[in-house]
């Protein structure tokens, strides 16, 4: 899913290491990222499009939009537990059907919709896809 990473940070001619210094993690660490070696963390990811004023349904090649009017830098966990639960109610499913399809327990679920954790990024990247919804939209980067 993040077949993308590269394809930016080489259109805005910057080398690994410029990209990995502005996230605050290793180049080394960065390089797994890019080459999907690793799952990049959810807020490295939000580092990485603020970084290159990307959308993050951009970078994860859920849509060819680059850039959204009004975009938010910032992760609001109260959208993010808002909207998961309001888009899980409204396509009628159940945390139990929700964790089953995302391969997890309930209690995850719950925990990502109560905001005790921010949710994973294999895990937004399923729900985004499977109900048809922004990653930056859940994330409260867009309204």
């Amino acid at each position: 899913m993040m077949e993308r990473m590269k394809e930016i940070r080489e259109g805005y001619d910057k080398k690994q290491r410029d990209v990995a210094i502005a996230m605050h993690i290793k180049r080394s660490t960065y390089a797994v990222f890019e080459n999907n070696h690793n799952i990049i963390p959810l807020k490295r990811l939000n580092d990485f499009a603020n970084y290159f004023d990307v959308s993050i349904d951009y970078v994860t090649g859920l849509s060819d939009q680059k850039k959204y009017l009004s975009y938010k830098k910032e992760i609001d966990m109260e959208k993010v537990r808002e909207r998961l639960k309001y888009i899980r109610k409204k396509h009628k499913y159940t945390q139990q059907k929700l964790a089953k399809y995302l391969n997890t327990s309930p209690s995850v679920i719950s925990d990502y919709e109560r905001g005790r954790y921010l949710i994973s990024t294999v895990f937004i990247y399923e729900f985004a896809k499977k109900f048809h919804v922004s990653i930056d939209y859940i994330l409260g980067k867009i309204d």
